[in-house]
């Protein structure tokens, strides 16, 4: 299990809101696939997403600088390094392990692949640092957010009122939708007696058995609340929660019972 903490900035969060060598067995060129990054459909030029075997094949670079990374390449190693803030990823060109800040190591499954010179890695990539994929194999569509980002889009969503779609774009498929109404009376029973909602405060997030958790700090007018997202392995949700930083506070600092 790993953690992460970001800091948001809420002008961020409101604009998103609005919102190895390559094998040749069964290689599928896949210029129908859309790789949505935060919200944005990625252009790739000539470095398109493919599928080969079992896995989704992504290009490196370009995907690492949409999500706001420095990358560097030593080829006397053969090492790749990611740098974004105070955030490090280290992984070599042949293994498929991750070494995160400088400590943390996570293997991946799939490995670093080349094509036409370029570096390409699988989704599962992306999973092993933290972030939320998922791959909608009818329609071609990949989707990788950033934990704050994915926090803001369903808070946004939540602010608006637009339940159903929230409920299409991010819940998974077995989700109950008779807890919509629970959720708009959770949301609703915060947002009037503090006023309007201003924005995602802060976000921490943790991955542990293929499970994501994303808690976030909401802020009001006049008050706070904690979000929190459960998403499974597709990458969808399968929890949601809205509590008053008071509410939870209380819960937290409760004895257990016997």
């Amino acid at each position: 299990m790993f953690k992460r903490i970001v800091a948001v900035f809420l002008s961020v969060m409101l604009f998103a809101a609005g919102a190895g060598v390559l094998t040749s067995y069964n290689v599928k060129a896949a210029s129908s696939l859309r790789i949505i990054v935060n919200g944005q459909e990625l252009q790739t030029g000539g470095a398109s997403a493919y599928t080969n075997g079992t896995e989704t094949m992504l290009p490196l670079r370009e995907m690492a600088l949409a999500l706001k990374y420095k990358v560097t390449f030593s080829g006397a190693t053969g090492t790749f390094l990611l740098e974004r803030f105070q955030e490090s990823i280290q992984f070599r060109l042949s293994g498929q392990e991750l070494v995160l800040d400088g400590k943390n190591k996570v293997p991946y499954t799939g490995g670093i692949e080349l094509k036409q010179k370029k570096a390409y890695v699988p989704l599962s990539f992306f999973a092993a640092i933290g972030l939320v994929t998922s791959y909608n194999l009818a329609t071609g569509q990949i989707e990788v957010y950033t934990p704050e980002v994915m926090a803001g889009a369903v808070a946004g969503l939540l602010a608006n009122g637009n339940y159903p779609e929230l409920y299409e774009r991010y819940f998974a498929k077995d989700a109950d939708p008779a807890s919509l109404p629970v959720l708009q009376q959770s949301w609703e029973g915060i947002n009037l007696p503090s006023a309007s909602y201003f924005g995602v405060k802060s976000t921490t997030s943790t991955q542990q058995d293929g499970t994501i958790t994303i808690v976030s700090v909401l802020s009001f007018t006049k008050a706070e609340a904690v979000l929190t997202l459960e998403l499974g392995a597709s990458g969808k949700l399968t929890k949601l929660t809205l509590t008053p930083v008071q509410a939870a506070s209380e819960v937290l600092a409760s004895p257990s019972q016997p």
